[in-house]
């Protein structure tokens, strides 16, 4: 529709009286594609770098105006376009804007016929040469196939004048603010987050016609962590993937819990938390206390079974059957579970919550009953050792960077990094977590070979900048401390030419290592790096486990460590079943055996007189301290439990400052404490005071203790009445006593004063 077709049609509304030069000018004045012109950009960029605050609308209209009257030569008397504007708004009484809405509100999500066909249009986009797309010309190509299908199949209508309609309304509800693509373009969120479910764990959702089968994890309190159950449960709802004609990839996410962060006071500091859990790892209990001492070596062996199995399994998807698995990771990521996130071959989609470090953490505190895997992450720092030996020409990873990761203590990879390093292969913000899954199912239909060339295509389109890496700080001292190295004790050496924090952190945490399994976990990343699968690591990684868990159990110390060729001696026997865990059989049989029911579980350990220990108790062979009688005969136990007895009498106030080192639940702390030592003897010499429910609440008074209930007049006077009641003699008041207001006739002095009671008495 040009101008002048515009202006006849807005020369029939008798309610404005322009001319049609002015409806003219005033169209291409709103049209005008003020983003795309260069030369207003840069003038409203000096303009506004000199002020406090951003343009008003008013002001911004004003800068337009100057501007569309001095370049374009067409002068815009700005209270005419206004009015011009909201007349705008009016209803239109054109017939095809309820088409045009029509057809924006079809579901065409659930439209089986659209759905099958879909598929073909997506794989002629890739054929194209369409498949780096970005968001704007993807959608573009999406309404377009939308359009053709509606015309042709629900309503016919007229697809030109449908996109000039959607850019008059867009220009008439835009924000005037130019910048505000940077803050308004938020995403819509997490979506719709599936409730606690322990017992049901993960749900699943299959594709209307052709697409992705969609499982949500969804038990943030239980951290996401995988017992054997849950392990089966994954397997299950994967396997009809591989046959499936009509399931042509899986979409992964989870429900990683809410963060503090996101109901903090908006004048708060902000502060980066780490709290939200995309998995806690794989435990040997769904108990959130530790039961056990040592754990069970056939448990441990038949848990990383199933653990390797899934994740095997999850990558024939990929490799055998042509159908990608995306997993959204918006939590942090437990190193004993983190091939499942990382290392399955999934298109790894993470956010700014998804953290993962190869060393324990200081500020995160160990999943209890996690299973025992000392080399635990062995297959991603192969493929890190790797993939930096490959770059290294081009300097975007430094040689040796696999080992560092291995014995950098402390070290939390985020998102930056994850991508930096390869873990990750797409960063979004957690609040394009719904955005994404939209975008991914719409395009899932496209059948194999060609799915996971459409899903890269819709997920290039959605990326946004992560940041610098923080690993590339320390690039050149990783090279030359790590690179070239032989040798354990060849790192060390080159460590000591550096006298900072960063070089003694981690020489201290290499020396308080077990000297072996030092030596090993060097060796092993060495080798790792020269395998080419996951399963040829897995392998390694399991053989390790076993290896290193006999020499401890055996105390058969190698002292020199010269020869460790016997630990990666291959164990033949039970690797030949690694990666075919029966999990259907399995279920069948222990289907309800291990659900995760932390509450019960620990009733049930205290019922049966169990006692629980910390994690970093030290364990002595062929002693179980969950005996209570071992528990006396350990002085740190016992001193423990007696000062557990001792202070569960004592409340500690939820607003008592907390000092770090010091738990107040301890008697001698509250001995200590001036403030909570006073108040123990306040409440120990005073009197039970009752105070009423509805007496005034007075801030920093505290009405249970004595002096104040003396200070107030009302409670003063209520406990002397109490104090004449109890030296006089009791009144009984009969049931149908007629009540008075304010007058408690139990009282001796009340009871005189009514004829009826006072006869009573008497008589």
């Amino acid at each position: 529709m040009d101008a002048a077709a515009d202006s006849e049609k807005y020369l029939e509304q008798s309610s404005l009286r322009f001319t049609s030069t002015e409806l003219g000018a005033f169209h291409r004045f709103h049209a005008y594609n003020w983003d795309a012109d260069d030369q207003f950009q840069a003038g409203l960029h000096t303009i506004t770098q000199a002020q406090a605050t951003e343009p008003s609308f008013s002001e911004l209209l004003k800068m337009k105006q100057y501007y569309f009257s001095t370049r374009m030569n067409t002068r815009i008397n700005l209270d005419d376009y206004l009015a011009w504007r909201k007349h705008l708004e009016q209803p239109s009484d054109d017939p095809n804007v309820d088409i045009f809405r029509r057809f924006d509100e079809y579901d065409f999500d659930n439209d089986r016929k659209f759905q099958q066909g879909l598929p073909s249009i997506v794989g002629q986009l890739i054929k194209d040469g369409k498949s780096t797309l970005d968001k704007a010309a993807l959608q573009k190509e999406m309404t377009k196939a939308k359009a053709f299908y509606f015309a042709r199949f629900i309503e016919l209508f007229d697809f030109a004048a449908y996109l000039e309609w959607k850019d008059m309304a867009k220009a008439q509800t835009g924000p005037a603010c130019p910048y505000a693509h940077l803050w308004q373009n938020k995403g819509k969120g997490s979506g719709i987050e599936l409730p606690e479910d322990a017992e049901k764990f993960l749900t699943t959702t299959l594709p209307v016609s052709t697409g992705a089968l969609k499982i949500h994890v969804h038990s943030p309190a239980t951290m996401n962590v995988w017992t054997s159950t849950r392990l089966a449960k994954m397997s299950q709802a994967i396997a009809p993937v591989a046959d499936d004609t009509a399931i042509t990839s899986v979409f992964w996410t989870a429900n990683t819990g809410t963060s503090s962060q996101d109901t903090r006071d908006s004048e708060s500091q902000i502060a980066s938390k780490d709290e939200k859990w995309f998995t806690g790892g794989i435990v040997t209990s769904g108990s959130t206390e530790v039961v056990t001492s040592t754990q069970n070596p056939a448990t441990g062996k038949e848990l990383l079974r199933q653990y390797y199995s899934l994740v095997d399994q999850m990558s024939e998807l990929r490799l055998k059957h042509q159908k990608p698995i995306v997993a959204v990771v918006d939590g942090m990521v437990s190193l004993s579970a983190a091939y499942l996130a990382f290392g399955s071959g999934a298109q790894c989609v993470i956010t700014e919550n998804a953290t993962l470090s190869f060393t324990p953490l200081a500020s995160i505190e160990p999943t209890p009953n996690e299973v025992t895997n000392p080399f635990a992450g062995l297959y991603l720092l192969g493929r890190i050792q790797a993939k930096a030996i490959i770059d290294s020409e081009a300097r975007l990873l430094a040689k040796g960077v696999g080992t560092y990761l291995a014995f950098c203590p402390d070290y939390m990879l985020r998102g930056p990094d994850l991508r930096k390093l390869g873990l990750a292969d797409f960063f979004v913000s957690s609040s394009k977590k719904k955005d994404i899954e939209e975008a991914t199912l719409s395009v899932a239909g496209c059948p194999p070979p060609h799915t996971t060339q459409a899903i890269r295509m819709t997920l290039n389109a959605e990326i946004v900048y992560p940041g610098p890496a923080k690993i590339d700080v320390w690039r050149p001292e990783i090279q030359e401390c790590f690179g070239d190295a032989e040798s354990l004790k060849e790192v060390v050496s080159n460590l000591t030419k550096y006298d900072n924090n960063w070089s003694k952190s981690i020489r201290a945490y290499i020396a308080a290592l077990e000297p072996v399994y030092a030596k090993l976990l060097f060796e092993a990343v060495k080798r790792a790096s020269q395998l080419s699968s996951f399963q040829e690591c897995a392998r390694l990684e399991y053989r390790l486990v076993q290896r290193y868990q006999e020499y401890l159990a055996t105390g058969s110390k190698d002292e020199t460590g010269n020869d460790l060729d016997a630990f990666f001696e291959p164990i033949e026997s039970e690797e030949a079943d690694l990666f075919n865990f029966p999990f259907s059989d399995w279920i069948q049989q222990h289907g309800k055996q291990d659900e995760f029911n932390s509450a019960t579980e620990a009733a049930q350990s205290r019922d049966n007189g169990h006692v629980a220990v910390p994690s970093d108790h030290p364990n002595i062979p062929g002693v179980d301290f969950t005996d209570p009688e071992a528990a006396k005969a350990c002085p740190f136990l016992s001193a423990k439990a007696k000062r557990e007895q001792e202070a569960s009498s004592t409340v500690v106030p939820t607003d008592h400052p907390k000092i770090p080192g010091v738990d107040f639940s301890d008697p001698e702390a509250i001995k200590a404490c001036p403030f909570l030592s006073a108040k123990a003897k306040k409440e120990q010499e005073a009197p039970s005071t009752l105070v009423p429910a509805d007496h005034p609440n007075i801030p920093g008074v505290d009405f249970s203790d004595p002096e104040a209930v003396k200070a107030c007049p009302f409670l003063s006077a209520k406990a002397k009445r109490k104090e004449q009641e109890a030296s006089s003699a009791a009144v009984a008041v009969p049931a149908d006593h007629p009540k008075i207001p304010g007058v408690d006739f139990s009282n001796p002095e009340a009871a005189k004063a009514c004829p009826f009671l006072a006869a009573q008495n008497a008589s």
